[in-house]
């Protein structure tokens, strides 16, 4: 008697239907640990605009009226980009005060309410 080798279409189906709901599971875990990895380039982004914000101060008696001083000036090369979505937004709230603010994907990463799309704030130490 001849046995017929391979698989039946019943196995072949169960197959494809596992493996498709483990890339689905997988997409989904992953695009999480992007969003947090955008929010902590933006983090780090604030910060380096932050670092050169006091050296600006430093060089004159205050904060300047706008980012591109300090590329102008040569205390960073460029303006940080936002991976996604809305851009940084600076303001000299005062002579020896501003702020920094973005939105974050992950309300996780979040510190402040959110207002105007943003809900992450920087601010002079």
């Amino acid at each position: 008697m001849k046995t017929k080798k391979g698989f039946t279409l019943i196995e072949l189906i169960v197959s494809i239907v596992i493996v498709a709901l483990l890339s689905v599971v997988a997409m989904v875990n992953f695009s999480g640990s992007r969003a947090k990895a955008r929010d902590s380039r933006r983090v780090a982004d604030l910060q380096r605009i932050s670092m050169a914000l006091e050296m600006a101060r430093q060089l004159g008696t205050t904060y300047p009226a706008n980012l591109n001083y300090l590329v102008g000036n040569s205390l960073i090369q460029n303006i940080p980009a936002n991976p996604k979505g809305v851009g940084y937004s600076y303001s000299r709230l005062s002579g020896y005060t501003y702020g920094l603010w973005t939105s974050m994907e992950d309300l996780g990463s979040t510190n402040i309410l959110p207002s105007n799309n943003k809900n992450y704030k920087v601010t002079n130490p």
